[in-house]
């Protein structure tokens, strides 16, 4: 078995994990957060390994991911400071800090290895309008199902993550652009 087919293999398994663990297993604890856009990144990121990292719209969402999370591992780390005084993770507590830990780390990781392998493989598509696709896909669940946004619930985090995404989008869509010369279509 080579690296590709390993690579579709754990993609695989582990997007059928994150639909369980997520919707099944913590599925009244995580309650309305179980849309939160970070959790869309993560079935992203998932589908991005299952298709062995050759479908650039995958691709491209994680690595607008990337620069996001990293500026919200601020959250992550608020989550396991209050972790203990959360009532309702009292009895699946090993499970929440499973989920919380294939959240965001896995998405990170996979664009820095994207990055170390010459990102240009992974997310230079032949046009910015199939970027710009890539892009809209990824925005469209925020606003519709994201309670931070819909019901402006823990505002203003909403306009943080709008402010972020739109910020990573700019820049990696100038950067495909500019120094890499993708045409517009």
């Amino acid at each position: 078995m080579g690296y590709l087919e390993i690579i579709v293999v754990v993609g695989i398994v582990f997007f059928l994990f994150r639909v369980w663990i997520v919707e099944i297993k913590l599925k009244s604890e995580l309650d309305f957060r179980r849309r939160y856009f970070s959790r869309f990144f993560s079935y992203y990121t998932c589908l991005a390994l299952a298709f062995g990292l050759s479908v650039y719209p995958l691709n491209i969402m994680v690595m607008i991911a990337f620069p996001i999370l990293l500026v919200t591992s601020v959250w992550d780390i608020n989550f396991i400071r209050k972790f203990q005084t959360q009532e309702h993770w009292a009895q699946k507590k090993n499970w929440a800090i499973l989920e919380r830990l294939t959240l965001h780390p896995p998405v990170v990781i996979l664009a820095i290895l994207m990055i170390l392998f010459d990102a240009r493989n992974y997310i230079q598509p032949p046009n910015l309008i199939l970027m710009a696709f890539s892009i809209a896909i990824l925005f469209i669940p925020f606003f519709i199902i994201d309670e931070r946004w819909t019901k402006r619930y823990k505002w203003p985090e909403a306009l943080i993550v709008i402010g972020l995404f739109f910020g990573s989008s700019v820049s990696l869509l100038i950067s495909e652009a500019l120094l890499w010369g993708v045409p517009i279509w």
